[in-house]
């Protein structure tokens, strides 16, 4: 069994951090799916691979596993070998001494990398780490709601789409039984199933269309009903989407409210305009009253986000000066005229 080096497979060094990996991810995932690669496997056999590279590099705990074990897989390949210890199914070894090793100083603890049902990676992936994965926009996480076979997968919306609501299309991996199988895991009495190592289950793409809810919050659930993994009783679990709302460059969220800031020239400032600020819905229009100061805040009534009683919160705006960057001859005698006319003492109230 050859070691796998997860950083090489997503073409990142160890330094990485949680962002440039799920960017990696993120790209080679879109280059390899097999709905884009159709009745290409080597395409396929890729995107399972950087999917279990993901699978590990992404979690914390995962990462700092397999950063330890590093190149001393082989000592430990070999002094498995020495002991004669048998392994189980998907390669994870029985250690009857207590489930720990000693080859060069360094320990392996026999329950150091999880016990989770491993069905769909490799077998380096299942001998140290078992483990399940899936993904919606990132990484799926196989949680226990009520003992059945419910799932969380995270989601990402641009600001936009949680305004609007309606649907989105994402690319979505469960767990099916093992076409090869029948899900029992083996093919005989002696002989386990090749397609899946013996778990049952395979992973498998789908792609699944959600009805978002206009107004959705960041941190918010949606539940799918029947799109988790299968039971064991025959039916599936739920699917839960866990909505993380990306920062938006113009407009920030407060509740219900939503905050801009809005460029203006100083004309407006000071002899009063009407300006449009465009919203995701065309635009509205800000009426600005003469002798405005900078910085002032503006109040747009229901342009904010749908609340839970089904009314709207506000769209705030501050105003902000534009100061010219250059000046034309005549716009700089304009200014100098009203440098003389004017009489007001802008640090008259500065106080000590």
């Amino acid at each position: 069994m050859d070691y796998k080096d997860y950083y090489k497979i997503l073409g990142v060094d160890k330094k990485s951090d949680e962002k440039n990996i799920k960017d990696a991810y993120r790209k080679l995932a879109r280059k390899f799916h097999p709905d884009l690669n159709p009745g290409n496997k080597r395409a396929e056999e890729k995107f399972k691979e950087i999917n279990e590279a993901y699978e590990v590099l992404s979690d914390a705990g995962k990462r700092s596993k397999y950063d330890h074990l590093g190149s001393d897989w082989n000592n430990w390949q070999q002094y498995a070998g020495q002991q004669g210890q048998p392994q189980q199914p998907g390669g994870r070894e029985q250690h009857s001494s207590g489930g720990q090793g000693d080859f060069g100083g360094f320990q392996f603890d026999e329950d150091m990398f999880g016990g989770e049902d491993a069905g769909g990676f490799s077998d380096f992936f299942r001998t140290f780490f078992g483990g399940n994965l899936g993904n919606a926009e990132g990484r799926r996480q196989q949680q226990s709601y009520g003992g059945n076979a419910n799932v969380e997968a995270n989601i990402e919306l641009d600001l936009k789409e949680a305004f609007l609501g309606g649907e989105k299309t994402f690319l979505l991996s469960v767990n099916e039984d093992c076409e090869s199988c029948g899900g029992q895991g083996r093919l005989s009495r002696n002989a386990s199933c090749p397609s899946c190592g013996g778990a049952g289950r395979t992973s498998k793409a789908k792609r699944l269309t959600v009805n978002i809810p206009a107004g959705i919050r960041d941190g918010s659930k949606i539940r799918i009903g029947g799109q988790g993994n299968p039971s064991g009783r025959g039916a599936r679990g739920d699917l839960f989407l866990a909505v993380k709302i990306k920062p938006h460059s113009f407009f920030e969220v407060k509740g219900d409210d939503l905050h801009c800031e809005v460029p203006v020239a100083l004309h407006e400032l000071t002899l009063g305009a009407s300006i449009d600020i465009p919203v995701f819905k065309g635009k509205v229009t800000l009426k600005i009253p003469a002798n405005t100061q900078n910085g002032s805040v503006f109040r747009l009534k229901g342009q904010g986000l749908s609340g839970s009683s089904g009314a709207k919160g506000d769209l705030l705006v501050r105003v902000k000066a534009l100061i010219p960057k250059t000046l034309t001859a005549k716009t700089k005698a304009l200014f100098e005229e009203l440098r003389k006319e004017s009489k007001d003492d802008p640090r008259a109230n500065i106080r000590l």
